[in-house]
């Protein structure tokens, strides 16, 4: 991960704040990420995978409600490069007897072979890859190479609103509220005010609809949720 911009490296924050993130994110969502969560799932079960990876998985709630919800046996995988993370999404997922492989590493060298996975999912994690990160091209490069022709990538992320009187209240909610709310519950303010600031900056839907296209991504459809706080976009690798 690119860390010119960033006062402290993101692998540090995420071993500060792992134990209470998925607290933090029904607080913050006020329980809503269950739900746009489902609606990611529905679209990367959309076109019968057999192999599907999650990228950033974080804590493991995209992969494990995947799993939930898969109506036969599929190749599951959870990556990301916090090991501190990982460890909670294997805790989760033994604890449910799910089989899901989570593996470490870095986005921008994946030990994956070139169109293997048949769909791709990344729940609040691409602004970690993109926002104003120097190897954004390369990350986005390596999840279009790990998939196959047509493979579909499912995308759910914070998007700037349109709604200029949303936007202020959202952003006022962000900058204000949610990094001391975080900081506190957590224990690490600094980390929050990090992720408040990239979701109040990062990018519209229609913006981060190019960048995809420029990465070499057909959109097959995208939508916004919660006035345009949330984007939820479906794209596939052009065939």
């Amino acid at each position: 991960m690119n860390k010119e911009k960033q006062d402290f490296p993101l692998k540090d924050f995420y071993k500060d704040i792992y134990k209470k993130y998925d607290l933090v994110n029904r607080i913050f969502t006020f329980g809503r990420d269950r739900k746009w969560r489902k609606k990611a799932v529905d679209e990367c079960l959309d076109n019968s995978p057999e192999k599907i990876l999650d990228v950033c998985t974080g804590t493991g709630d995209l992969i494990l409600e995947i799993s939930r919800n898969a109506k036969s046996a599929i190749d599951l995988t959870g990556y990301d490069f916090s090991s501190e993370m990982l460890q909670k999404a294997k805790e989760k997922a033994k604890r449910e007897d799910r089989k899901i492989k989570f593996i470490e590493g870095d986005v921008a060298a994946m030990p994956f072979e070139s169109n293997y996975f048949d769909s791709a999912g990344i729940s609040f994690g691409i602004r970690n890859l993109v926002y104003e990160n120097s190897s954004a091209k390369l990350h986005l490069s390596e999840i279009h190479r790990v998939l196959r022709e047509g493979g579909r990538f499912v995308i759910l992320e914070s998007s700037k609103p349109g709604n200029r009187i949303w936007r202020f209240i959202n952003g006022i909610y962000l900058q204000f509220i949610l990094p001391y709310l975080g900081g506190a519950i957590s224990g690490n303010i600094k980390a929050y005010k990090y992720l408040a600031k990239s979701s109040k900056n990062y990018y519209t839907r229609e913006a981060m609809e190019d960048i995809l296209i420029s990465a070499g991504f057909h959109i097959i459809h995208s939508r916004s949720l919660f006035l345009g706080s949330v984007m939820l976009m479906v794209v596939e690798k052009k065939q």
